[in-house]
């Protein structure tokens, strides 16, 4: 049952007031509108939304380009008319079949999506796009020697549809079923997007490498919207078919696809109402123009190109009207960066307080080792037999010049990169190989040289996305909104708050709902460890964490990360330019040059070694480092 909010007045994720007048429009329509022949055009609506609202979660959450969309309608439309006609006197109920129509489709989705895992962009489009050329010539063709499509006549006479005894037969009758599937579907949708998985998504569509970086099972979440988007395609052909009576194959021709796509990119690509309204605009729009005649398409594609050229982020772009936003607070818009003493013992300046953890580390213990890793580029070798320790609470710092391998040995700890040979082994498991969401998942969180934060998705979102890999609500859990889901949310909100109230009011308070892209540098780059620190690992890989940053912010970023290991028992290893920072944070320092270790110790001993200044301070021989 949908989950309500008594605080918010709202069911399941849609405010109460939004939500009935949504149900009042629709019951409304059909009783004002002139004809038959505009309820049947509200019907389609319908159809379309569904369509558009399936789509959106391939290319508007997951940002995959299927251009095999409606191949998946068409499983669905004929599927039905061979279970529910008189073809092959199949006669099964409407209930049974539009199930097994979207399961099959979504089927196919999965079998399409497995074989396009390793291309994208353009290539993923011609992929697809391939593959529902390759339908629209089998409902032409499979009419001999046995007649399963009907070839170019199609099939016709199918059964309506029913439900609990009652059958469908009218216009009107139809335009309800097919409303409160779409109803269904927008809510469906809605749920998706405020989930663990919608997260995911919008991460891949984002940045994957990053998304997989954060511990997003790219591939497997890439398949799940290939498989949803094609189930919603599939259930929607189903209705179709029942709807006209009959399938035929330029029911499921390009032009439709383009039509998709249309709604899609003008409604918002992930906006969910803008989509809806998109396809209300785009079923009504050709009919209300039919009378004039041949102008009717120019004026259709004239009125395109102007709504996409004022708004080119689509209809509702930005505009959230049907969700509450948190008013800014006085004062909100500056923070220091507080101590752990003054967030945990503070009065109330955060939401949640992360607890401390001091005392119990076992500073003998090795965390992560590596052993003659090396990393060969064709006939470069970036990495050249390095091995080196990081014991649990250890703050080790990696140093060389620029192109020395220090962001490759980061790629390789990651899963980034396969080694080409040796070994990383982290808590004495071998983790060589592994793929970046498992070792995220095993406890190793890091951040990137240059910037790799999901732009278009809030601080909090940000933060959240970090623990997907320690949440495991199913699709099934995400739709219905189980009581698990709901604690894993608050749960994986808890633990997003608690890491970036660390920061203090820079990520806090109005943030949460604030786009990464609207940060100032230096805020996200605390976005971005505060990322890291949420994916609960224990070992965290700071690739220049002060890049960017002024001399207060460097000192300031400094004593906080000596602060993390301190009072919340973080390891840390890090790659770092400024010599200061260094020296300051450091229990060790590793200095890399074109590859290989040159030298490992305290900062004062590393930095006076004899290979060190020549390589990489860049001092005369034999003159004292500082």
């Amino acid at each position: 049952m949908p989950h309500f909010d008594w605080a918010s007045k709202k069911i399941g994720d849609i405010p109460v007031a939004n939500l009935g007048l949504i149900l009042a429009l629709v019951i409304i329509v059909p009783l004002v509108m002139p004809s038959n022949y505009w309820i049947r055009i509200a019907g389609n609506a319908g159809l379309w939304i569904m369509l558009a609202l399936g789509l959106n979660v391939v290319a508007g959450f997951a940002g995959l380009l299927d251009l095999g969309y409606v191949a998946f309608y068409a499983v669905g439309g004929y599927l039905y008319a061979l279970l529910s006609s008189g073809h092959w006197n199949i006669h099964l109920p409407f209930l049974l079949v539009l199930p097994i129509c979207g399961l099959v489709a979504s089927g196919f989705g999965w079998a399409l999506g497995s074989t396009s895992m390793r291309v994208r962009g353009d290539y993923l489009a011609i992929v697809t796009l391939a593959f529902a050329q390759i339908m629209r010539l089998l409902l032409l063709n499979l009419d001999r020697p046995v007649n399963i499509t009907g070839g170019p006549n199609g099939l016709v006479d199918l059964d309506y549809a029913g439900i609990f005894g009652f059958t469908f037969r009218t216009v009107t009758q139809y335009y309800y079923l097919i409303i409160s599937m779409a109803l269904l579907v927008v809510l469906a949708s809605y749920r998706l997007k405020r989930s663990r998985l919608g997260r995911g998504w919008e991460a891949i569509r984002e940045d994957e490498l990053a998304a997989n970086a954060m511990g997003v099972n790219v591939t497997y979440m890439k398949l799940l919207a290939f498989g949803i988007g094609a189930g919603i395609a599939g259930g929607a052909g189903a209705v179709f078919a029942s709807w006209q009576g009959g399938v035929f194959p330029n029911n499921f021709d390009f032009p439709q696809l383009v039509t998709v796509y249309c709604m899609l990119i003008l409604g918002g690509v992930g906006n969910i109402w803008g989509v809806i309204l998109a396809a209300i605009i785009l079923s009504i729009l050709p009919e209300a123009l039919r009378e004039y005649g041949a102008y009717r398409m120019i004026g259709y594609g004239l009125l395109l190109v102007i709504l996409m050229a004022v708004r080119p982020q689509g209809l509702l772009g930005e505009i959230t009207f049907l969700s509450f936003r948190r008013k800014k607070e006085k004062g909100e818009e500056v923070g220091e960066l507080k101590s752990a003493e003054e967030l945990f013992y503070g009065e109330g300046s955060r939401d949640f307080v992360k607890p401390l953890r001091k005392g119990g580390l076992d500073r003998d213990r090795v965390l992560l080792e590596l052993k003659d890793l090396t990393m060969d580029f064709g006939g470069l070798r970036a990495v050249n037999m390095l091995s080196l320790e990081v014991r649990e609470g250890e703050i080790v710092s990696i140093i060389g010049p620029n192109g020395a391998g220090k962001t490759t040995v980061f790629n390789l700890i990651t899963g980034i990169y396969p080694p080409t040979s040796g070994a990383i082994l982290f808590e004495g498991e071998d983790i060589t190989g592994k793929k970046p969401h498992q070792i995220v998942r095993m406890g190793i969180g890091r951040t990137f040289q240059t910037l790799r934060l999901f732009n278009n998705m809030t601080v909090l979102e940000n933060a959240m996305v970090a623990q997907h890999c320690r949440s495991s609500s199913s699709l099934f859990s995400v739709l219905v909104r189980t009581p698990g889901f709901l604690r894993e949310e608050e749960r994986i909100e808890r633990i997003a708050k608690e890491n970036l109230g660390l920061f203090g009011a820079r990520l806090t308070g109005f943030r949460y709902n604030q786009k990464a892209m609207n940060l100032s540098y230096a805020n996200r780059r605390r976005m971005e460890m505060a990322r890291a620190l949420s994916t609960d690992s224990k070992l965290v890989l700071l690739d220049e964490p002060s890049a960017g940053m002024n001399p207060k912010e460097t000192e300031e970023i400094t004593r906080f990360i000596r602060q993390l290991r301190d009072d919340y028992g973080y390891s840390f290893l890090i790659i770092e330019h400024k010599l200061k920072v260094v020296k300051t944070i450091s229990d060790r320092v590793i200095v890399l040059d074109y590859g290989s270790k040159i030298a490992e110790g305290e900062y004062d001993d590393v930095a006076n070694n004899e290979h060190v200044i020549q390589a990489y301070l860049g001092r005369k021989h034999g003159k004292r480092a500082r």
